[in-house]
């Protein structure tokens, strides 16, 4: 039997859920890995407030970090503070001090790999970072373990929770977005300032994080084009769901043939027969497309105490199976220097809508703006609803430049039959 020592950095939602794990399950851990996890610190800011789960005496409750750093019995921090200030000193000085890493913190690891990662080989000690994305599911096991032969070409993910339930409250149930926020809110699957999860911010760092690992390459975070879903108009979702499309907010990662990538994240159409159109409510699912296993698909929840603290129990069981033999351990070296797509070249299909005068000659107008920047409308739908004395123009386009859309919107928004900008949102087939 592998005795590991652990100590746990942070008693919030997920420190609960891992101590829950481990009170419960140590029998059976053992049995299953033959690794006896022994969790020796449980270090807090606030170690006086009661939690739904709490520790049996033989466990240590501090304020101070550094007794677990200098305990010659302790292999393993692990780091659920969250952040990149306290966050990274902590890794920085665990890593220094010989000790292994296991964190769900998906800002840090998106924003400071470059130093978590080269210190991480400088000291030969490891990183497990499962919970960091897609807590449910064991999505970062999968893309560096089971397709570590295959070449991975794109990867297309709703891993947001939050945005997800919003969305799928709007499509299903026609709430606006207010509404559907509030909801979310009241059901503690959306912060107080929800702002990293409807601004797209939480989504971009955990495709960062998958695209750096689905490609080799680094991935600055700033290069992640961000789009949320607080500007999504329940208007749009209606008259797409007529058209046979869902709107979800897709992560995706991707490189094409020229051997560029890019890193998106935004308001997206899906046909109703997609994989990822079906998933709904607080559920996460990521579509991975590579050269030999072809489209595979994960699907699970992807958040909350339970979920990510099973897949941090998942990195203390995989370090201490390889404590005997830390270069089984990935390194990740060797990076690919990639050069990422700008948006402006990015190709995709779009949904289009414009409010125009009810008039003799608009669709012509606009067909010949749109011819001019090499964009081929797929189809067209005009609704009788007036606002005032514009009628809502709808079109889908078939693959066009992304630049090129962006002209044409900026030219129709001038024409004096048009009632300011158009929407765009970008269709995945």
């Amino acid at each position: 039997m592998t005795k590991v020592g652990v100590a746990l950095v942070g008693f919030g939602t997920i420190g609960t859920g891992v101590l829950e794990i481990l009170q419960s399950n140590r029998e059976l851990i053992q049995n299953r890995t033959g690794v006896d996890i022994q969790l020796k610190y449980i270090v807090d800011i606030d170690i006086k407030t009661p939690r739904r789960v709490m520790p049996d005496s033989s466990v240590k409750m501090t304020t101070d970090y550094k007794v677990a750093l200098k305990d010659p019995d302790v292999e393993i921090i692990i780091e659920l503070v969250g952040g990149t200030g306290f966050a990274l000193q902590l890794v920085e000085e665990t890593l220094r001090a010989g000790k292994n890493v296991v964190t769900a913190n998906k800002a840090l690891l998106a924003e400071k790999a470059d130093v978590v990662f080269g210190l991480r080989n400088e000291v030969g000690k490891v990183i497990g970072f499962e919970g960091s994305v897609a807590g449910g599911i064991p999505i970062i096991r999968t893309v560096t373990n089971a397709l570590a032969a295959d070449n991975i070409t794109a990867l297309y993910g709703i891993v947001n929770g939050t945005t997800n339930y919003i969305l799928t409250k709007m499509s299903e149930e026609k709430m606006d977005f207010k509404t559907a926020l509030g909801q979310a809110q009241e059901l503690g699957f959306a912060e107080a300032d929800p702002t990293l999860d409807i601004g797209g911010f939480d989504a971009a760092h955990k495709i960062a994080i998958l695209g750096a690992l689905a490609f080799n390459c680094p991935v600055p975070y700033q290069q992640v084009y961000v789009e949320g879903i607080d500007s999504v108009d329940l208007i749009d979702i209606n008259y797409a769901a007529q058209m046979g499309y869902v709107l979800k907010l897709i992560g995706i990662a991707r490189i094409d043939a020229d051997e560029r990538v890019e890193f998106r994240v935004h308001p997206t159409l899906l046909p109703e027969k997609h994989q990822l159109a079906a998933i709904r409510n607080e559920y996460n699912a990521i579509m991975i497309e590579s050269k030999y296993l072809g489209t595979s698909l994960y699907y699970g929840r992807g958040a909350g105490s339970r979920p990510t603290a099973t897949a941090v129990m998942a990195d203390i069981i995989s370090i201490g199976r390889s404590l005997d033999n830390p270069e089984r351990s990935s390194k990740y070296q060797n990076f690919n220097n990639y050069p990422v797509k700008p948006m402006g070249d990015v190709e995709s299909r779009y949904y289009l809508r414009f409010n125009v005068r009810d008039q003799v000659g608009v669709l012509s107008g606009i067909s010949g703006i749109f011819s001019e920047y090499s964009i081929s409308i797929s189809s067209v739908v005009q609704h009788e609803t007036k606002t005032g004395d514009h009628v809502p123009l709808i079109l889908t386009t078939h693959r066009a430049k992304e630049s090129n859309i962006l002209s044409a919107l900026e030219r129709i928004e001038k024409l004096e039959y048009s009632n300011g900008r158009g929407i765009m949102i970008r269709i995945l087939d």
